[in-house]
Parts: C-alpha cells; structure tokens; sequence
C-alpha cells in the first residue's frame, strides 16, 4: 500500500515572499497533507502575519536572519512528524496529484522522488530529470522545451530540492542538505549521497509543480549566485567522489579553475614577461572590463574558500565514504552527460583534454560519456563564429536588463570599440574586438 498524503510534512522556505505565499498555500492546503511547515528566513514584507491570519494550520519555523536554503529545511526535517518531507519551493504551486504521484514511486530503495517542475503557464519544463559534469556542474534537463515534448526518465542523479518527496529517516540519517553550501546544487549533493549509500532516486513526471522562476535569485548581485555556484561545485566533487576519483578529478577541478579565472579575467598573460614587449594598461574605467574581473575572481575566491576550509571538508569528506554501499561506476551513467562542455573555447578545452589524458579520467567514465573534442583550423573558426553569435545573443540579454545595470556591457564595449577607433585605428579595434571573442568571453 503506498503511504498517503497524510503521512508528509510539506516544508517550503519564504524570505519576503508574501505575494508568493499566497499562491502556493492554497494549492497545499487542498491536498491535506499531515502537516505544512513554513521557515521564515527573517522577511520583513509581512509575510508571518500573512501566514497567521489567513493560514493557522500553518506551523511557522522563524529564523532571525536570511539562513539559504539547507539549513531552514534541515531545522524543519527535524521538527517535521510525518514519515516523508515533500519540499516545495514558495514561488510555486502545486497539482492536484503532486503528492500521491510522487509517493507513488517510493518502494523498497527507492527514497527519494522528483517531481516535473513546468513553468507557470505550464508550457515549458524547468526540470525533468538531472544531469551532472565531471566537474560538480548540474543542469536540470530540457530546460525550456515544450512540457509536451518531455521524455520520460525513471531514474535521475538528484531531484530538485525546489519540488521532491524523500523518506525522513533517511534524510537525516544520511546528512541531509549540507548547510555549507547556503543555496545552489545542495540538492545535487544530497542526491550523489543518497546513491552511494545504497538508496535511489526516481522520477514522477505525473508529480506536478509549477514555478516563477528563481524569484529570490532574481534580488540577488550575479557575482554572488556565481561564487556559490563555483564553490559548491568543488564541494561536490571533494565529498562525494570515491578515492580513485577524487586523486584524479578533484586537482583537475582545482588546475580548471584557475585556468578559468585567467581566461576570465581577460587579461594578456604577455603583460607580465619580461620578455614580451610592453602593452597598454588595462583601463579600469571601462565597466565591462570591471563585470569581466569580477566574474574571473569568483572563481579564484571560491577556489580559495574551499582549500581554506580544506582540513574540516577532508572530514566531512570522509563522513560521506563511510556511507559508501554502491561504486561511483554504478553512479556515473546517471550523470547523463559528465563531459559537457562548461566553456566553449580552444585554449580551455586544450588544457583539459590534456589534463582528462594525463590523469586518465576519461576510463572513469567508460562507457557513460566522452571527453570534448579538441578543435582546431577549419574548426576554430567556427568555433569563433559560434562564440560570436552567442555573445550578440548575451549582449541583446543584457541591453534588456539596463535597468538593473545603469550602464550595460554592450554599450560600453561599444564605446569602448569606438574610443580605440579613434586612437589606435580601425584595425587594432577590430583585432581586440576578435581577441575578446577568442578568449570565450
């Protein structure tokens, strides 16, 4: 017999989401679930009055201070008394058959159940299933494909932590979300986990949720989003990897970081030889060479933060292992595409074909994926073609957001494209203009 809708806590996270509060509540409460669980991140918008008034069967959790995502859903697990947690983010809301869909995958090792995520008209998917680079890079699948063209996978790496069903007792007993890592691919990592302690993880594409859209991300400086983003990365791959592995990956994870952060950065590494001839100095007034440095840093200060914290996360690390039951070889299929391409560019992609050669990896993943090719004359350029037309792609993306950045990256590469015009020549403007492309921007 499949446990019902009264067997589940449903827990969901608000940091000033009143208004989205008052969509998703009505769509949980329909579903009688045994409890519903709000943890307040310390908004200020009204939102624990809202919830009092007009929802009082709703179990508030309060937290001070804006806490991210793991720890206000691990204080609810264990506050929770339902035999299943079903996390639910606040800026969605949920199908009639959301819960008894998802508990109807769960059986014998299966503990764990991602839902379908749909965008709010329905239309397009958000998540429908997982996928995971080498590196600790996620995706969730089919990301704005038609919701009627979705493929059907039955079981997935890791469930989005914004609308999954899991067993409590082996949540908690597993770790639950790693409060570490505040937000972003802590679901990536509760998954892996689950796997290698011997558990599993299905897919219920009837288990409906329908989302805005990163709503709190959105309040949020890029560079912030990003430093997590690169930070857990590495995380993921420290922890969970077995020994094997992780001799090899994680000082290549370390080796691409940094190889990332110079490519970033924009600058000629031939400024600092002495045997190079002199070059002009970088100008730090231009704002698109500020946004430039500040997306190379994040990868160098996430890199810093985790061989900082080396000693306890080596701990951690070994915490996780002791769960080992099952082999990363009967891991790694799930990962789906372990070799995608995270940075469309010759000089990156020759550094880690050679590093994926010379530590041997890609046997590791035999035969669940291949290392990128290596592209070179004919193919380079165009590879610099397609580089351009992304760029022109991301710079119309980012005119449309001038409200939120006062001066935007393509206005002031524009002007600064006309300044070297003016000073050094259409030619020495257009040779940096296709410097800039070369370095994959």
């Amino acid at each position: 017999m499949s446990p019902s809708a009264c067997d589940v806590s449903v827990i969901t996270v608000n940091w000033n989401g009143k208004d989205h509060l008052e969509t998703l509540l009505p769509s949980l409460t329909v579903l009688q679930p045994r409890e519903i669980i709000l943890v307040d991140n310390g908004s200020s918008d009204g939102s624990q009055e809202f919830v009092r008034t007009r929802y009082p069967q709703v179990k508030i959790l309060q937290n001070s201070v804006n806490q991210g995502f793991a720890q206000p859903n691990n204080l609810a697990a264990e506050t929770a008394a339902g035999q299943y947690l079903a996390f639910i983010n606040n800026d969605m809301r949920v199908d009639g058959k959301w819960l008894t869909a998802a508990l109807a995958r769960l059986s014998g090792r299966v503990v764990c159940v991602g839902s379908r995520i749909l965008d709010w008209q329905g239309e397009k998917i958000d998540f429908n299933g997982s996928s995971l680079q080498y590196l600790g890079y996620a995706v969730q699948r089919d990301v704005g494909l038609p919701a009627e063209t979705a493929s059907n996978p039955d079981r997935i790496l890791f469930a989005c932590g914004g609308a999954m069903v899991v067993d409590r007792e082996v949540f908690r007993r597993t770790g639950g979300f790693d409060e570490d890592y505040f937000a972003i691919f802590e679901d990536v990592d509760l998954g892996w986990r689950l796997w290698l302690a011997g558990h599993e993880i299905a897919f219920a594409p009837e288990s409906l949720a329908f989302h805005k859209g990163h709503s709190t991300f959105k309040t949020q400086a890029n560079e912030k989003m990003r430093y997590l983003m690169h930070r857990n990365a590495l995380l993921t791959v420290l922890k969970n990897y077995e020994d094997e592995a992780f001799r090899k990956i994680f000082p290549l994870a370390v080796v691409m970081a940094i190889k990332r952060a110079v490519l970033f950065s924009g600058v000629e590494k031939e400024r600092f030889y002495l045997w190079a001839p002199a070059r002009q100095r970088l100008d730090h007034g231009d704002r698109s060479a500020h946004f430039q440095i500040l997306d190379a840093l994040n990868h160098l200060v996430a890199l810093d933060d985790v061989l900082e914290n080396l000693p306890s996360l080596l701990r951690k690390r070994a915490t996780v292992q002791a769960m080992r039951q099952r082999p990363d070889t009967e891991i790694f299929n799930l990962f789906v595409d372990p070799f995608r391409t995270i940075v469309e560019q010759a000089e990156y992609l020759n550094v880690e074909k050679t590093n994926l050669d010379m530590f041997e990896i890609s046997k590791l993943f035999e035969p669940f994926g291949c290392p990128p090719a290596v592209q070179d004359g004919k193919d380079q350029l165009e590879e610099k073609v397609a580089l351009l037309r992304r760029e022109l792609k991301t710079l119309q993306w980012q005119e449309s957001q001038v409200s939120a950045h006062p001066v935007s990256l393509a206005s002031s590469g524009l002007r600064r494209f006309i300044r070297t015009c003016r000073t050094e020549g259409f030619a020495a403007a257009w040779r940096r203009f296709l410097e800039r492309v070369n370095r994959g921007l």
